[in-house]
């Protein structure tokens, strides 16, 4: 009863983010809709043109009956109502500023998304799979693949027959 997501790695195309020099350090940010946002714990010197930086994190989001309601509920009603814009795990690339320019805050460049709802509708669990990231000022360029995995079949499923139950 857990959803997996696994941060793999992350390669960026030519755009205003490859050359910005002032963006040197990225880190990837990922989000449940208001529950939980956690972020890969090191921040990696972006990439260059063709090249991947890797993470290898990993995370679960437990959402068994007993110690997480909240979360099922809410697993519940995006399966239920098909018009909720909160289907998704959001993926957020962030820019680190470097170590002697800390009065420089941590910037969003880039967002990726993975719909829990295709997952529970396609049957199939995203494994290994490279997602398009967003520019975080032009939502229709895309600056770079994130490599993730998310796991989350086995636990759409049981709460979609809880549904069924109710």
């Amino acid at each position: 009863e857990k959803i997996r997501i696994e941060i793999i790695s992350l390669g960026l195309t030519e755009s205003r983010i490859a050359s910005d020099e002032t963006i040197e350090q990225l880190f990837v940010e990922w989000r449940l809709y208001n529950f939980l946002a956690e972020e890969t714990p090191l921040s990696l010197p972006k990439p260059t043109s063709g090249q991947r930086i890797h993470y290898n994190y990993s995370n679960v989001i437990h959402v068994d009956k007993a110690n997480n309601d909240a979360r099922r509920e809410y697993l519940k009603s995006m399966l239920l109502k098909p018009d909720l814009h909160t289907d998704s795990l959001r993926f957020t690339v962030v820019s680190d500023p470097p170590e002697d320019e800390r009065d420089l805050e941590c910037e969003d460049i880039g967002f990726a998304y993975v719909s829990l709802r295709e997952i529970f509708q396609k049957q199939r669990d995203i494994i290994e799979q490279d997602i398009d990231v967003f520019d975080s000022q032009d939502d229709s360029t895309v600056i770079g693949k994130l490599k993730v995995t998310v796991e989350a079949l086995h636990a759409l499923r049981s709460v979609y027959e809880e549904c069924k139950d109710d």
